[in-house]
């Protein structure tokens, strides 16, 4: 029994893997100082497209990149692939200061994504919500069939991109929460943290939506739910 206690210690230890001193080494490598200026430039760079977008006034962004160990649960569960993982995320938030259905149009014009699936001539699934030509339907419909019933609601994402808007006089209402500001205290704790809010004293979401009537969400992901893959990680090994 007293031999258990420092087997157990050290497979606990051996389970955390590398000590937070290396893994903040791993983190500020030149090698995950690149990939993080890829991935920066990426969110930046469509961020700005969506921001030119005719009808939409930007209110605030918030960005946060971090690097943390991956969960593991208990000490007997079992290894997660990586010992480090790296991911950022951008949440802009804007003022729509026109008809939706005009700003649609424009997002679909920006390239920003493929939004929802397409046929082989590169044009929109009618049937699909997850496409921008049905949300302007939505839209020109009031969220309603022609016989009355409710039609879903518009979903507009990809594996790392997602839009979402007010819809706050639609059979089914959505409202855009209050941004989460990343506290600036918090930047560089843990293995690696750094945030940033812009600008450093926004107006809330409910002041934007008082002052344009309608909020509009964008969320830049450098992580793929669909695979996730990171924009830097160090596996384990062994």
């Amino acid at each position: 029994m007293l031999l258990a206690i420092p087997l157990l210690a050290i497979s606990e230890a051996s389970a955390r893997g590398p000590s937070d001193r290396k893994l903040r080494k791993r983190a500020t490598s030149p090698e995950a100082e690149s990939r993080r200026a890829v991935a920066q430039e990426r969110i930046d760079d469509l961020t700005a497209r969506l921001s030119a977008v005719e009808g939409l006034e930007h209110v605030l962004t918030t960005f946060t990149d971090s690097c943390v160990r991956p969960y593991r649960g208990s000490a007997f569960g079992a290894q997660p692939t990586y010992v480090l993982r790296c991911e950022m995320r951008s949440v802009s938030y804007f003022g729509i200061q026109s008809d939706i259905t005009d700003v649609l149009a424009r997002i679909r014009e920006a390239d920003i994504a493929s939004w929802g699936p397409q046929d082989g001539q590169g044009q929109d699934h009618p049937d699909s919500s997850r496409t921008i030509t049905y949300a302007i339907d939505y839209h020109r419909n009031r969220g309603r069939y022609p016989d009355g019933g409710t039609m879903p609601a518009p979903v507009l994402e990809t594996t790392s991109l997602e839009i979402d808007w007010d819809r706050l006089d639609f059979p089914l209402v959505n409202r855009i929460e209050e941004a989460n500001l990343p506290a600036p205290e918090a930047a560089g704790g843990g293995i690696y943290r750094r945030c940033s809010t812009v600008p450093q004293a926004p107006m809330s979401v409910a002041e934007a939506r008082a002052r344009y009537g309608a909020v509009l969400r964008f969320v830049a992901s450098s992580t793929d739910t669909s695979r996730r893959t990171y924009y830097h990680a160090v596996p384990r090994r062994g």
